[in-house]
């Protein structure tokens, strides 16, 4: 297998790469290789960790979405707070 050589990595990026390998309990190495196979489709993104910040950005389960649904129509059939 070839080997390249990034230089010039921004430090926002080295930071966060050595975080998910920590996280993870990766080799760095298996992390960047991940990384770029995510970044050019060759394989599907990893899930959120528990605890993860991104498992607050609105991926619902097909129940959790159902439920929440129907809340937010419920506020449709609240009565009109306006005099006539």
């Amino acid at each position: 297998m070839p080997d390249f050589l990034v230089r010039d990595i921004d430090t926002a990026i080295a930071d966060r790469i050595k975080t998910l390998a920590r996280e993870r309990g990766w080799p760095i190495n298996d992390v960047i290789l991940r990384l770029l196979k995510e970044a050019l489709g060759m394989t599907q993104p990893e899930p959120p960790l528990p605890g993860d910040i991104a498992r607050l950005a609105g991926a619902f389960e097909d129940e959790e979405s159902r439920v929440f649904f129907e809340a937010m129509n419920a506020f449709k059939r609240l009565p009109d707070d306006q005099a006539y």
